[in-house]
């Protein structure tokens, strides 16, 4: 059972509700604080015009409501209807699960002024798993408005759910003051920034052991990672990358080269870089998931007169996009040297073994196509690197002018995590088979993390002839998606 009271989510927790299976509750805090915020909400809209409650929105923001008109809560419904296009393919069940739970933490949080009650029918949802359809068009980094539209339309037994049937207890209605401070917010940008920022940091610490393995493969030269060029670092996150490298190589042999190449040579930069953009997104995402941002943010309390409400543009997720960008630039150029150290241990003069660590150098291929397979997996994740944050656009008869397209960035790193996955799974399966091929054992290694590491690595399979390499990277793609390469199995 996780609780959500709107102050703090771990990431590791919406994980582990997308994946199903794991129970919601809200805290009594929580409850309070939503019941507080729509309290001081009335008690402001009645002083004073409210986006949203009293005017409609977008160009729309100019036309006064009328709160004595019998149809307003129509108005309210009539807003969640038409915002609740999208289009596309249906996300799967595990992002819309998360990003129900982060919509919840941050009305938990008490800046909408919602009715609690929706809240807690999204609860009801989350546990029921009774969840909407969500389609991948339609966010443009301003605000998930058709993805959360509708979902207030499953809540309401207009839509079915994903399995097509009607929720088990839809609600009876839903008031115009509540209609825009639910969809306010950038809850499924948020949520594939979070899942793929999980997946990736799960990733990332594989990879850093199979480059590990590459290098031991190659009999790289350690001083790239010493506790000098550790102190010189241009970063913390260099630093640390090189102490971590050179802990896991130290005694693992000799080393044939004076000066390695780049690929070898440069792995505290190359894989700190990413390290450090994954640090840096989790400090945002955390502050995300529990904020109220809801356009307009409703502040203090109607019991001592402190109520208000801002008008802002902190939906506009303009942080979010630069973040993810940044992340996906270091991915790229990891990328590139992911496939040269693949290209290095085909290489006799790096392994001393066959070309394309073949069995023999009569002429069969070994690994040789798995280069291409892991090229073609790097271009994708190359391609992701343009900067989704360039773009922009105009909308709304020009009252939105501006958009920070947070959503395609992270939609992106989906795709990211399973091609990234691909270069690094084939990287496992090349750097295990010279390693075995060299005859090197376990027992060699100072490291009891690269040892562990290694004894996964030999578990793929031992035969060199030519063969179909897919079963040994479907095996390799499980292994480097398991934290530490599945150690704790």
């Amino acid at each position: 059972m996780i609780q959500i009271d709107g102050t703090r989510l771990r990431l590791a927790d919406i994980t582990k509700v997308a994946a199903g299976g794991t129970r919601v509750t809200l805290a009594p805090s929580a409850v309070e604080r939503m019941v507080a915020s729509q309290r001081s909400a009335r008690a402001t809209a009645r002083a004073r015009p409210v986006y949203g409650r009293s005017t409609g929105v977008g160009a729309n923001r100019s036309v006064n409501l009328d709160p004595t008109d019998t149809g307003m809560d129509l108005h309210g419904l009539n807003l969640l209807r038409s915002h609740a296009v999208d289009a596309g393919r249906a996300l799967d069940r595990e992002t819309v699960r998360a990003m129900l739970v982060i919509r919840l933490s941050q009305l938990a949080a008490g800046a909408s002024g919602i009715n609690p009650a929706i809240a807690e029918a999204l609860v009801e949802m989350l546990n029921g798993d009774a969840l909407p359809e969500v389609r991948e068009f339609g966010g443009i980094g301003t605000a998930d408005l058709p993805a959360l539209a509708g979902t207030a339309l499953t809540l309401l037994g207009e839509r079915p759910t994903m399995g097509g049937g009607i929720i088990p207890e839809a609600l009876d209605g839903w008031g115009t003051e509540d209609a825009l401070p639910f969809i306010s917010s950038s809850a499924l940008t948020v949520v594939q920034a979070v899942l793929g920022h999980q997946k990736l940091a799960v990733l990332m610490d594989n990879l850093t052991l199979v480059s590990a393995l590459s290098f031991t493969a190659m009999s790289g030269n350690p001083e790239a990672f010493s506790p000098e060029v550790a102190r010189a670092s241009d970063s913390p996150a260099v630093g640390e990358m090189a102490t971590t490298l050179h802990g896991l190589v130290a005694g693992t042999g000799v080393a044939a080269r004076i000066q390695d190449p780049y690929c070898l040579r440069t792995l505290p930069q190359v894989l700190g870089a990413v390290t450090e953009e994954l640090a840096s997104l989790e400090l945002l995402l955390n502050r995300l998931v529990v904020a109220g941002h809801e356009n307009p943010m409703v502040f203090g309390s109607e019991t001592d007169g402190t109520n208000g409400v801002a008008h802002h543009g902190l939906f506009q997720m303009t942080t979010l996009a630069r973040r993810i960008d940044a992340l996906h630039l270091a991915l790229g150029t990891a990328c590139a040297t992911n496939l040269r150290r693949i290209d290095l241990l085909c290489d006799p003069a790096f392994t001393g073994l066959n070309r394309f660590v073949a069995a023999d150098d009569s002429g069969q291929s070994g690994v040789m196509m798995l280069e291409y397979v892991a090229a073609a997996a790097a271009g994708l994740v190359r391609a992701n690197a343009q900067p989704a944050s360039l773009q922009t656009v105009v909308l709304s008869r020009g009252a939105e002018e501006d958009a920070s397209f947070a959503s395609l960035a992270a939609s992106r790193l989906d795709s990211t995590v399973q091609a990234l996955a691909t270069v690094t799974a084939v990287e496992l399966v090349c750097s295990a088979r010279a390693l075995r091929m060299q005859g090197r054992k376990t027992s060699e290694f100072s490291s009891p993390l690269l040892r562990r590491t290694l004894e996964t690595g030999f578990t793929l399979p031992a035969a060199s002839q030519d063969r179909d390499l897919r079963p040994d990277v479907d095996v390799a793609l499980k292994l480097v998606r398991l934290p530490a390469l599945g150690r704790h199995r």
